[in-house]
């Protein structure tokens, strides 16, 4: 971990994106930013571990953090990913209590640390941060329930449609003939997220491509119209909803 000089004005643009920070003015988030920190982490570096007493609230400003279980035998069981804009560490803060699991930079990461004071001072004292802070809260929640209902289907294509599903509604950009995803996300990182092998989840979105049903913008998922049709007529997706609404007709 390296501290690090940042430019104030992409670190504010960024918070302002955050949905705990929406109400804020530019001249609110630019005094908060005087008081707050930003470091660097290497890829597969912990930024905290489970059981550690939290006392700043986490913003990610550049890069893709894993939050992990860490099995008896070594082993991460990954629960989530969080990407620029998504901020963690919150509920400890909130509840004084230790964090139940590990936090790993999936990649080079800057993080702005917001410390516990601080947050009492901005966050605690009006009612409808309080309000935003519940709805991320109960997000994180819905969001671990999916996956726990993803994680629990045999069928590995099912599980990579669903991923894929619910990233274009949380991290998604509407395109002219589909949704890109807005976060870099790798074979193993897919991979980890639904507890399959990376050779099977390649194995996966190769047919996905050949069924021209997504194709690749640089390093991001674009997933076109006839993956929405074809995920949408599945069993699964019944299922799922509500939480897997897909943008087609949004």
């Amino acid at each position: 971990m390296i501290r690090k000089k940042f430019d104030r004005e992409l670190a504010k643009k960024i918070v302002m994106s955050v949905p705990l920070f929406e109400r804020f003015s530019d001249d609110q988030v630019s005094s908060l930013l005087e008081r707050t920190n930003v470091y660097s982490f290497e890829k597969d570096e912990i930024i905290f571990m489970s059981g550690e007493q939290v006392r700043q609230m986490y913003v990610v400003l550049k890069g893709q953090v894993r939050v992990v279980d860490i099995t008896a035998d070594g082993q991460e069981r990954v629960m989530a990913f969080r990407h620029r804009g998504d901020c963690f560490g919150d509920m400890g803060l909130l509840d004084n209590k230790t964090d139940s699991a590990t936090v790993i930079a999936s990649e080079p990461c800057k993080i702005l640390f917001i410390s516990k004071d601080v947050f009492d001072e901005w966050f605690l004292e009006e009612q409808q941060t309080l309000l935003q802070i519940i709805e991320v809260l109960c997000g994180r929640l819905r969001e671990s329930w999916l996956f726990n209902s993803i994680i629990g289907i045999h069928n590995a294509e099912s599980k990579i449609r669903a991923t894929l599903a619910h990233y274009s509604k949380t991290l998604g950009i509407r395109d002219i003939d589909g949704v890109i995803i807005n976060a870099k996300l790798s074979h193993q990182s897919l991979a980890d997220r639904v507890h399959i092998t990376r050779e099977t989840v390649s194995r996966e979105l190769k047919k996905l491509r050949d069924q021209h049903e997504i194709v690749m913008v640089g390093r991001h998922f674009k997933l076109l119209p006839k993956f929405f049709e074809s995920y949408e007529k599945t069993e699964l997706f019944n299922k799922l909803k509500p939480n897997l609404k897909s943008h087609v007709n949004h």
